[in-house]
């Protein structure tokens, strides 16, 4: 039996949402201000992770779920938040709990 590569979730914004998803971030400054910035360097980080053998998960963060998200866990609204959004996402989607 083949073993999967591990698999890396990687938060993924749409063009639409970018702005009103740095207004909604407590740490806006962590990300670029501009999208076509922050696609290109999310495909780079996502090249290179698949480079390395990891399987690569886009994890959509929309505005209005990620925000109820957020408040259901009394969390900021920022990037650590972002990361387990995704890894959560991924790991119902590959089936793990």
């Amino acid at each position: 039996m083949a073993v999967s590569p591990p698999v890396t979730a990687l938060p993924w914004y749409d063009r639409r949402d970018y702005p009103a998803l740095l207004k909604l971030f407590s740490d806006p400054h962590m990300l670029p201000a501009a999208y076509d910035a922050w696609l290109n360097r999310t495909e780079q980080t996502e090249s290179q992770l698949q480079k390395a053998g990891f399987a690569v998960a886009r994890i959509w963060i929309r505005p209005v779920p990620f925000a109820a998200w957020c408040r259901e866990r009394n969390v900021s609204l920022d990037q650590w938040a972002r990361l387990t959004f995704v890894n959560e996402a991924a790991r119902r989607l590959s089936g793990r709990q």
